[in-house]
C-alpha cells in the first residue's frame, strides 16, 4: 500500500489546478472528488514502485488511468499515453497541459503506431479485460513488440476463480461491435485463462504473478453507494491493507522482455 498518498496528492493537484486557473472541466472534478478508486489503491502504488523506469527512458501506457503517466513524468521519465477514445485522449491533454515529458496519443492497442523496440518498458493497467474475443493476446504482443528487450512490461487483471464474462445493453468505451444486441464489457480471468494469456506471447517471461485484495474489501460497498462514500476514500489507504492469495480480485502480472 506504499505510495498511494502522492499519488492522491497529484490527482487532487491536476484537479484544482485546471478548476483554479482554467476552469470547469469534468475530469477536473473528478480528480478532486475520487482521486483514487478502491481498486487504484491495488494496482496503482504497486505499479509505480515495480516499473524499473529510470528518468529519461521511454515508457508506453496501453489506456491504464491517466495519474500513474503524471506521476512518473514528474519522475523525469518519458512517458506516451495512448488510448482508443479520442474523447478520453483530448480531456487529458486539457488536464495535464503544461506536463513535460508526457504525452497522449489516440491509437488501438490490439496495433499499436510504434516500431519495434521503441520503449524501455510498458503497461496496462485494468485494460486487457475490456478488449473482446482474442483482443486481450493481441495487445500483450503488441506491449512485447514495442519494448526492447530487457524492458518490462507491467499488466492488471480482475481476477476470480472461475473464468466469467460480463455483457452489456451498450458500449462502455469503444464500439467493437455487439453479439445478440449485447456489448462485451469484460472478463474474469482465472488461473487457466492466465496461463492462456501469458502462453500467447512467448517473447515474454512472467517474472511474477500476484493475487490481491483489500482487507477490508469496501468496493463493492463504495461503487453501489457512490457518490455518498466518496469522502471516505483516504480511509482505503489509512485502513485497509493489501492481501495476497486466491481469494483475491486482483492480479498483477510482471514480465521481462525476452533477449532477441
Amino acid at each position: 500500500m506504499r505510495g498511494w498518498t502522492s499519488l492522491y496528492a497529484t490527482s487532487v493537484g491536476l484537479g484544482l489546478r485546471h478548476l483554479l486557473r482554467r476552469g470547469y472541466l469534468r475530469e477536473a472534478v473528478v480528480r478532486v472528488a475520487v482521486p483514487l478508486d478502491p481498486s487504484r489503491y491495488l494496482e496503482l502504488p504497486w505499479a509505480l514502485r515495480a516499473l524499473p523506469a529510470s528518468a529519461g527512458e521511454r515508457v508506453l501506457d496501453l489506456a491504464s488511468p491517466k495519474l500513474l503517466a503524471v506521476a512518473l513524468a514528474r519522475r523525469g521519465v518519458e512517458v506516451t499515453s495512448v488510448d482508443e477514445l479520442p474523447r478520453e485522449v483530448e480531456t487529458w491533454r486539457r488536464l495535464a497541459g503544461g506536463e513535460g515529458g508526457v504525452r497522449f496519443q489516440v491509437a488501438d492497442g490490439r496495433a499499436l503506431p510504434f516500431p519495434d523496440r521503441s520503449f524501455d518498458h510498458a503497461y496496462s493497467l485494468s485494460v486487457l479485460e475490456h478488449i473482446p474475443e482474442l483482443g486481450d493476446e493481441q495487445a500483450l504482443g503488441e506491449l512485447a513488440r514495442v519494448v526492447r528487450p530487457g524492458g518490462s512490461v507491467l499488466v492488471t487483471l480482475p481476477y476470480s476463480p472461475f473464468y466469467r464474462e460480463e455483457w452489456r445493453d451498450r458500449p462502455a468505451y469503444a464500439d467493437h461491435g455487439s453479439r445478440e444486441g449485447r456489448y462485451f464489457f469484460q472478463r474474469w480471468y482465472d488461473r487457466a485463462r492466465l496461463e492462456r494469456l501469458v502462453a500467447s506471447t512467448p517473447t515474454l517471461e512472467l517474472r511474477s504473478l500476484q493475487v490481491v485484495r483489500m482487507q477490508p474489501n469496501w468496493n463493492a460497498a463504495y461503487v453501489r453507494a457512490f457518490p455518498w462514500l466518496v469522502p471516505l476514500g483516504p480511509a482505503f489507504g489509512l485502513l485497509g491493507r493489501e492481501v495476497e492469495g486466491e481469494g483475491g480480485d486482483v492480479v498483477r502480472l510482471a514480465f521481462w522482455r525476452r533477449q532477441a
